[in-house]
């Protein structure tokens, strides 16, 4: 046995099991002689078995005993364990960075500060792993302070790693990589990418397998009373304040080929009447202009009011050839930039025109960026400067209101618990995210989901105005043509199929003794998802003004859109935290009203053509 100088309280033992036996175990399990694989960790990257019991002790009992017997050398006492866990790692299984604890919570004895003889052995089979680790300052899962740099212990095939003491509650860490036991010296595919006449198949079925024999006590039950404190709902009826005092409405713009036409914005603005009158005529509303970059002319002349800074006009790769891709990414011809200036003068007249007017842009203020911040930071701008209300909305230009949505009831629900942080409006691609999120997270992960989703008492609404049969359905916005109403029909048959619609439906017939969607009351749900839409959604103003644009996190890419890098950090925490605690720091939520319909459409802001446009183009196409 090897003690880590490095790491106190770890051992390594090679060569526990002779190679014959070896191959016999592997074989064994590779051919689920014992037990089925099963998809685990949080993104169903492992195959997992798990043992515990007699099933433990007759299949693998001779495993552990030889463990035992090569610890005793280094006078390491191991008791029988609790739970055996075999887990195959790949290269894909290997590409999280995320190092986490044995256990999140530290066991009994440690807690009560007595001799603990907690342990965890793990065997390595097939090939060598490569074990990632490093010790944080505290015992913290998002410290990212390191008592010294991290570092890397080969787990050799047919060796056992033991980890006690500190290595075990101290340090945190994962499989980082696999090594060919027959290749020595040789860098792993998965960090370094396919190698020079290796064939991909091969490096595909590369693989490790790990057993690891778990004699660790589980944590103490602790008292949920204050998660559920925060959870209750208010039961002290408290006045309603009116929703413009509550809500602002941040709506995005920038270039498109439509301008200097205003009527997309229009159409989007026509559509806040599904949101309430409130909505649409009382709550403040900002009109947000990114500014953009501009191209010179052929003759290399600047013809942009401000003066570049570079001397070279901004680079356009392929990827951005095309005019929509182009303006997407903040770059202006000339006369698309004058076209956008003209937009903006004509939203200024248009927004004071309709002050004391029953329109729907009325008490809305235009605000013009100089430069291009991209949607990120020019929301980010909005925020800072223009918002005084507790709650903002957040709507792209292009993005429409397809049928009522109960925005007040919202807001009334994010008042009464402060768990909801964020509460996005569905649309085509997340309609079903239950779904969505079961095809790419563990089982586990997926029945935690289901326990985690909110019913509100203030969205179980009256008057028969949501559901499949509600008021909201029949006053949608019908398709325009016959070939997108038979997709819709589809769409909504597709739902009343899914886990989502099931889930929903198990929690009515179980709470039909309480009177669940009688007497006209239909209760809407909030799905917890991990993915940060920038789609039509409701958010806290400072849950977006302090921790999501907080410069610290750096959560947030200037130039990018929102969740393009917030997503994958939501999901970073959930990998780290659990699924629970990673979720509740960003807290978003997905409203349904399981109709099998979205609340939201899109127009397609860099596509739209406006009737002017469409005259041009035929006459080009004729020409």
């Amino acid at each position: 046995m090897i003690s880590n100088p490095r790491i106190n309280g770890l051992h390594e033992i090679p060569n526990v099991l002779s190679a014959e036996e070896a191959d016999k175990l592997s074989n064994a399990i590779d051919n689920q002689h014992f037990r089925e694989w099963c998809p685990e960790g949080f993104d169903r990257r492992n195959r997992v078995q798990r043992y515990s019991g007699k099933d433990m002790t007759d299949h693998f009992g001779w495993v552990f005993d030889k463990i035992v017997s090569a610890s005793d050398q280094a006078n390491v006492a191991l008791r029988r364990p609790l739970e055996l866990v075999i887990t195959e790692h790949t290269p894909s299984s290997c590409r999280s960075i995320v190092n986490t604890f044995e256990q999140r919570e530290l066991c009994p004895c440690q807690q009560q500060q007595q001799q603990c003889q907690c342990y965890v052995a793990q065997l390595t089979l097939v090939n060598n792993g490569i074990y990632s680790v490093e010790k944080p300052v505290g015992r913290d899962l998002e410290c990212w302070d390191l008592v010294e740099p991290a570092t890397t212990i080969l787990m050799e095939q047919n060796g056992v790693v033991i980890k006690t003491g500190e290595s075990l509650w101290e340090w945190r860490g994962r499989i980082s990589d696999i090594k060919d036991s027959n290749s020595c010296g040789e860098e792993s595919s998965s960090v370094k990418g396919w190698k020079k006449g290796q064939k991909k198949l091969a490096l595909s079925n590369k693989r490790s397998v790990t057993l690891s024999f778990r004699g660790v006590l589980p944590p103490e039950p602790s008292s949920l009373s204050k998660q559920m404190e925060s959870c209750k709902l208010s039961e002290e009826s408290e006045p309603q304040v009116p929703l413009a005092k509550l809500l602002t409405i941040i709506v995005t713009t920038s270039p498109i080929r439509s301008n200097p036409s205003t009527e997309l914005l229009e159409r989007t603005f026509d559509t806040f009447q599904f949101a309430g009158s409130e909505f649409a005529y009382e709550c403040p509303k900002v009109i947000v202009c990114d500014g953009c970059r501009v191209l010179e002319d052929d003759t290399g002349e600047n013809t942009d009011s401000d003066e570049k800074k570079d001397d070279d006009p901004p680079k356009i790769t392929r990827k951005y050839a095309n005019v929509k891709q182009t303006l997407r990414n903040g770059i202006a011809t000339v006369d698309q930039a004058k076209n956008y200036t003209e937009l903006k003068k004509r939203l200024h007249k248009l927004c004071a025109d309709s002050q004391g007017t029953q329109s729907t842009f009325s008490n809305t203020t235009v605000v013009e960026l100089e430069e291009r911040h991209g949607y990120g930071f020019a929301l980010r701008h909005a925020l800072y400067n223009c918002v005084e209300t507790p709650y903002v909305c957040v709507i792209q230009h292009d993005r429409t209101f397809m049928r009522p949505t109960p925005i007040q009831e919202v807001v009334s629900a994010m008042e009464s618990r402060e768990d909801i942080k964020y509460v996005g409006v569905s649309m085509k691609s997340n309609l079903n995210y239950y779904d969505i999120f079961s095809s790419k997270y563990s089982r586990r992960a997926c029945t935690e989901l289901k326990t985690m989703i909110i019913r509100p008492e203030e969205l179980n609404i009256s008057g028969n105005r949501y559901g499949p049969n509600g008021h909201s359905i029949a006053n949608m916005v019908e398709p325009p043509s016959e070939k997108r109403r038979k997709l819709r029909d589809i769409a909504r048959q597709t739902y009343m199929a899914s886990h989502q619609n099931i889930i929903y439906e198990e929690w009515v017939e179980s709470m039909s003794s309480s009177g669940a969607n009688q007497d006209g009351f239909h209760q809407l749900s909030l799905t917890p998802t991990l993915f940060w839409y920038d789609n039509t959604h409701i958010v806290r103003t400072e849950h977006y003004r302090d921790f999501i644009y907080n410069p610290v996190f750096k959560m947030v890419a200037r130039g990018g859109f929102v969740e393009d890098k917030l997503s994958p950090i939501i999901k970073r925490s959930c990998e780290r935290l659990g699924l629970k605690d990673g979720h509740a720091k960003f807290g978003c939520y997905l409203l349904d009203d399981h109709s099998g319909d979205v609340f939201t459409g899109h127009l397609d802001g860099g596509s739209y053509n406006t009737a002017g446009l469409h005259v041009k183009r035929n006459a080009s196409e004729r020409s």
